[in-house]
């Protein structure tokens, strides 16, 4: 359940400083955006100052009670809009009648049970603050235990600079850009929207306010001890299920058909197991009696391909053999085929190589892989053992996990302007042999058994991620990027990452 505390301080006569009228509309601007774009429930928005005043024994309370109320899967959000500085001991969030050092502020919500909070810092210099190191992954938690776990800080600028005003709204600049990020629906995905693509944007507003304002600049912090991202879940997701079928019969097994539809063509992709080793010319009758079957056959990747394809006959049909179920799972074939109708370029299709191992049999065009039994041996003596291989694949996806979360916060900091690009890439030097060596002991493990395939092609793929993030800050690489299109990059891998985590904790890690 999402929970929110959202403060708003403008009355500082107490403070002999001048007063702030528009936190008190920040106040309804960031609890409104709350309820439109994260669909937080109004009951669980608590609020303070909306009478201009927030003094510190109503600032505890109202922390106190938030905490008090909380539940270990709760996701906790803190919002401060007021006055902010650093004195001789640290930053300080100003209320009414004293200052609340914001790194007491961090701790209190840190140690509460909630399995994550997010806390926003609208103020002055509010970027003056540290975190503790970044998330590591314990082999003896799951990714459901991991992702999400932890704490982010959002604020509104660095260290030493000033938070405005919106020059045209009576709200503050800060708070009505991150509205606008949290209530933007083109950042949902799924029915979710992430707490990184929401800061993303915001980092985009803003950067493009500080290139027409120059005199004005506000520059965004984002740092956290979190595991992954927060993906919060904002409407009802209704994913598109693509029909499923599988049929028996003496001779095979139609184990599975694909669409691979294209704009110009209906086509798929039929995965069959063999019962008995038939000669390619008994395989080319049977390759007609499956086309018969599936070129009426309505499978669709997404609606949009459904509509323009259904109830059309299928063009192309796309058949792979292979003996038994381990062959298809290793996508091994003892041969593929090609079959189209005739409003296709049959002559382009049907084409045969100089090595014989493509021919044509009854109108069915076929690619014989030579390479079959040998593969097939290498495959049956390179499976491995079921349990050790879950207890090595985890403890090297542990380390990759820990390793990318601590490159995730390095690129936070360049982010952030506290680190030079070239620091950047000197820090890269100690974590790249690292993520190197890990990768490449994922690639070496052994071929898993059927039922672990899936989940160990989600591993392979966070794996290959996650090496990612050793291209575009390595100083071999550099000459072929521009300093642009290397955060580009990241940036995308960082998505990615996230996307990748997340399926993995779905199919359970």
């Amino acid at each position: 359940m999402l929970k929110a505390l959202v403060i708003g301080v403008s009355d500082y006569i107490s403070m002999k400083q001048p007063n702030l009228p528009f936190c008190k509309n920040d106040i309804l601007a960031i609890r409104d955006a709350l309820i439109l774009g994260l669909k937080i429930d109004k009951s669980n928005i608590a609020t303070c100052g909306e009478s201009e005043i927030v003094t510190g024994t109503e600032f505890l309370y109202a922390l106190n009670n938030l905490i008090s109320n909380t539940h270990a899967d709760d996701t906790l959000i803190f919002y401060f809009s007021g006055h902010g500085g650093t004195l001789s001991d640290g930053h300080h969030l100003l209320l009414s009648n004293t200052a609340i050092k914001t790194k007491d502020i961090i701790e209190i919500l840190e140690k509460t049970p909630s399995k994550n909070k997010v806390i926003i810092l609208d103020c002055c210099m509010s970027g003056n603050f540290s975190i503790d190191q970044t998330a590591a992954f314990n082999i003896n938690e799951t990714v459901e235990e991991f992702a999400g776990k932890g704490y982010a800080v959002l604020a509104s600028s660095n260290a030493t600079e000033i938070s405005y005003g919106h020059p045209d709204k009576p709200i503050s600049l800060f708070t009505s850009f991150l509205c606008e990020a949290i209530k933007d629906i083109h950042l949902i995905k799924q029915g979710k929207k992430s707490l990184y693509d929401i800061s993303k944007l915001l980092f985009f507003y803003l950067d493009i306010w500080n290139k027409r304002n120059p005199q004005k600049q506000q520059n965004p912090i984002f740092r956290a001890n979190m595991g992954g991202t927060i993906f919060f879940e904002v409407q009802e997701y209704h994913p598109f299920h693509t029909a499923k079928i599988y049929e028996e019969t003496d001779d095979y097994i139609i184990y599975a058909v694909e669409p691979v539809h294209t704009g110009l063509a209906k086509r798929y992709a039929v995965k069959v197991i063999l019962k008995n080793p038939f000669s390619f010319e008994d395989i080319s009758i049977i390759n007609h009696e499956i086309v018969n079957k599936v070129k009426k056959a309505d499978v669709y990747k997404n609606e949009i391909s459904q509509k323009h394809w259904q109830g059309e006959k299928a063009n192309l049909v796309f058949c792979y053999y292979g003996r038994d179920e381990s062959d298809i799972v290793n996508g091994n074939y003892l041969c593929h085929t090609t079959w189209v109708d005739e409003n296709q370029d049959k002559k382009w299709w049907y084409r045969c190589r100089l090595d014989n191992n493509s021919i044509i049999i009854n109108d069915i065009h076929f690619n014989i892989h030579s390479y079959y039994e040998n593969l097939k041996i290498f495959t049956e003596e390179h499976i491995g053992e079921k349990d050790a291989l879950i207890e090595k694949t985890s403890f090297i996806m542990s380390h990759l996990i820990t390793l990318a979360e601590k490159v995730i916060g390095l690129y936070n900091e360049y982010l952030n302007g506290t680190k030079t690009e070239d620091t950047l890439v000197n820090d890269m030097k100690a974590v790249i042999p690292l993520i190197d060596k890990y990768y490449f002991e994922e690639t070496d493990l052994a071929i898993p058994p059927i039922e672990l395939n899936e989940w160990r092609q989600c591993c392979a793929n966070l794996s290959a991620t996650i090496h990612d993030f050793t291209l575009f800050y390595n100083k071999r690489y550099l000459a072929a990027r521009t300093p642009d299109n290397r955060i580009a990059c990241m940036n995308i891998t960082v998505s990615r990452y996230y996307e990748d985590l997340e399926a993995l904790k779905k199919i359970g890690f």
